[in-house]
């Protein structure tokens, strides 16, 4: 597939944003995003880091992310929306958890450093216990390249590795990252999609894409998920 844009080894530091237009977000916020994220190639191989800002701003830096649906034992899916204090995407509706490993020794490696990665953002996104969290329960589906842009200022450039998990766990959300989470079955997503413009409900880029693409299996197979992973890298584009 061909791309309308340049994926770059560059990794020199781009801070257009200066500490006053940096205080007008929030602090918790602020702090996160100056964490580092891998930045990678095309074909998934890791070619260096870079902070959540710089990865995220202007034309960003491709790098990793991952994506988590929790299913509970009704088949019904969490999906939350994302706290007007976050940076990129604010206010926006998203599968049950979303973020990104990090530049760490435990989270670089593929498919089971974005497990452990996705295990960390549920405890401190969703508020889970992780000693609830079996990590083995975090089924691996497949991941996708996609590129999507949240206003002049803010992107996402990410290969994005899906997750799914179905299991009763308590949530406590935190409030610094969702506003709010409910389960919801097949049936009333594709209602909540389909009416979301008209409700002005605003949903994430890539929970679009997964939802087109990958959801529907991913609901057919819900007890057989090992039936359906795969070791593709899914080219969606721009969007």
């Amino acid at each position: 597939m061909h791309y309308p844009f340049l994926i770059t080894r560059s990794l020199h530091i781009i801070m257009p944003m200066n500490n006053t237009e940096l205080n007008k977000y929030d602090s918790d916020q602020v702090k996160m995003m100056n964490e580092n994220c891998i930045v990678v190639d095309k074909n998934d191989k890791i070619i260096g880091f870079d902070s959540k800002i710089n990865c995220h701003i202007n034309e960003g830096k491709l790098h990793r992310a991952f994506s988590v649906l929790l299913f509970n034992s009704n088949d019904e899916l969490l999906i939350q929306q994302r706290a007007a204090k976050k940076i990129t995407f604010p206010s926006i509706w998203a599968n049950s958890c979303c973020s990104h490993p990090l530049y760490l020794e435990d989270e670089k490696n593929e498919i089971e450093g974005a497990r452990i990665a996705a295990k960390r953002k549920m405890e401190q996104e969703l508020g889970i216990n992780k000693q609830n969290i079996n990590i083995q329960k975090l089924h691996f589906i497949t991941k996708m390249h996609y590129k999507a842009r949240a206003d002049r200022k803010w992107i996402e450039h990410e290969i994005d590795y899906i997750f799914v998990i179905k299991d009763n766990l308590k949530t406590n959300p935190n409030a610094n990252e969702i506003e709010q989470t409910r389960y919801i079955n097949k049936e009333e997503l594709e209602h909540f999609f389909k009416n979301a413009e008209r409700n002005g409900d605003k949903i994430g880029p890539w929970f679009r894409l997964i939802k087109d693409n990958f959801l529907e299996k991913i609901w057919e197979n819900i007890d057989n998920l090992e039936n359906i992973a795969d070791n593709k890298l899914h080219n969606m584009g721009e969007c």
